[in-house]
């Protein structure tokens, strides 16, 4: 009798608490519960920046190419590379028998690049107006070679061809085409100034004048036609960034710039990024020298041009390196938490567990606007004084469990023992 009343009231004690158990720790139980969490943290809002490193090359705000079509106009070279020059500075004397001819040449590529300005605004028009009623693809194209004729008799072709060729899908965005178009448009006209200057000189005493002020950058009397390439006084830094980096790039992104022999910082933005791969030049040479990229595709780098606020000075040369830091995102008073301590994270949101005023632990939405140094810098859903806490068990609970946390301590400061009276100490334990 007495083995089976034991054997009836363990299972009687077992079933009791087995059932007990289901009631109190399944995930459908409606008991309430505390929980402990020992990781938690006081929420306050400061300015978070993401910057991207970058090597910057000093370089000049605008470059213009002076051809000479006719190697027999050219008397005397008057200038060198590195000169400083001025706005009808005489670079080099012509011959006066030779002289008419260039002139004829001259004349010619005016007119061949008044017809391309007209041809490109007319598609710039065309593709501003397709913009605007999101019509069909609008492509526009022109082509123009024009040659003149010497007295001699021999027949000169002009370097000039004029090609515009834009198409735009017909759901995709016209910015492209029409940047295109806009910057083709600023390339003629400088062109067309550099042979206005020409014509508009004194026939008399014929020479190759400079339309702009600056130094002239290279000489190039070998090869035909001959050319000068004059940089603009004005500077700027010149960078470079691979296909990942070139989505996180904007324009306007504000950028500082620290040279060797300037003490400060000096501020700037970034003024334009390319939207076509860099070609090659010897401003991407440099680079490549300075930051070697292993990329897998290697034509995508793209030309990043960054000016600063006050003027750059002669104590910078052409081609000077600088280090530069891109911002890329910032947040001025926003919330900042550990990426770890946010859950159910997708395309910008997640959640994260908070202590509301009841003491329990809480799943309040976040929006997140980016990622730094293991952090998640949030745009929305926190506020400043906030107890968030973190546990693996919370996520368990269909309802928020209250929940317990450690008493705060706080370590002695040493410096400040150090500087505090001995009669302090004394008081302190006397009144205790």
């Amino acid at each position: 009798m007495n083995k089976y009343f034991a054997i009836g009231l363990s299972i009687a004690i077992t079933a009791f608490l087995a059932a007990n158990a289901i009631l109190l720790f399944s995930e459908r139980s409606q008991v309430p519960k505390k929980l402990y969490i020992s990781e938690y943290e006081r929420t306050y809002t400061s300015s978070y920046s993401e910057k991207l490193p970058k090597e910057a090359i000093t370089a000049p705000l605008g470059a213009t190419e002076i051809f000479i079509q006719d190697s027999a106009a050219i008397e005397q070279w008057i200038i060198n590379e590195g000169d400083y020059v001025e706005a009808g500075t005489e670079l080099a004397l012509l011959n006066e028998s030779e002289s008419e001819e260039q002139r004829a040449i001259w004349e010619a590529e005016e007119d061949a690049l008044e017809d391309e300005l007209r041809e490109v605004r007319s598609a710039l028009q065309d593709l501003e107006t397709a913009s605007s009623r999101q019509s069909r693809p609008t492509t526009g194209s022109s082509t123009d070679r024009d040659t003149v004729t010497t007295a001699q008799g021999d027949t000169v072709e002009l370097d000039i061809n004029v090609s515009l060729d834009v198409e735009v899908p017909q759901d995709g965005s016209y910015a492209a085409g029409i940047a295109e178009a806009e910057q083709r448009i600023a390339s003629i006209e400088t062109q067309l100034a550099v042979v206005e200057a020409q014509l508009d000189q004194n026939t008399a005493k014929p020479a190759l004048v400079s339309p702009i002020e600056g130094v002239v950058g290279k000489v190039d009397a070998g090869s035909m036609p001959m050319s000068i390439e004059i940089y603009s006084s004005e500077k700027l830094f010149m960078t470079y960034v691979v296909e990942e980096e070139w989505l996180d790039v904007s324009v306007d992104d504000r950028v500082f710039l620290h040279v060797d022999g300037i003490g400060q910082a000096m501020p700037g933005k970034i003024l334009r990024k390319s939207q076509l791969p860099a070609g090659g030049s010897k401003w991407l040479d440099a680079y490549r020298a300075l930051d070697p990229v292993d990329q897998n595709n290697p034509i995508a780098i793209y030309e990043v041009l960054i000016i600063t606020e006050e003027p750059i000075t002669d104590a910078v040369p052409y081609g000077k390196t600088a280090n530069a830091s891109i911002v890329i995102n910032e947040a001025a008073d926003a919330v900042a938490l550990k990426d770890t301590w946010i859950f159910d994270r997708y395309n910008g949101t997640g959640n994260a567990f908070v202590l509301n005023e009841e003491g329990r632990a809480e799943a309040v939405p976040v929006t997140i606007a980016f990622d730094l140094e293991g952090k998640a810098i949030l745009s929305d859903g926190m506020e400043a004084g906030a107890t968030v806490v973190d546990n693996d068990l919370l996520r368990r609970f269909a309802s928020a469990p209250q929940a317990f946390l450690p008493f705060p301590s706080i370590q002695p400061d040493m410096e400040h023992a150090k500087n505090t009276y001995w009669r302090k100490y004394v008081e302190y334990l006397l009144a205790r």
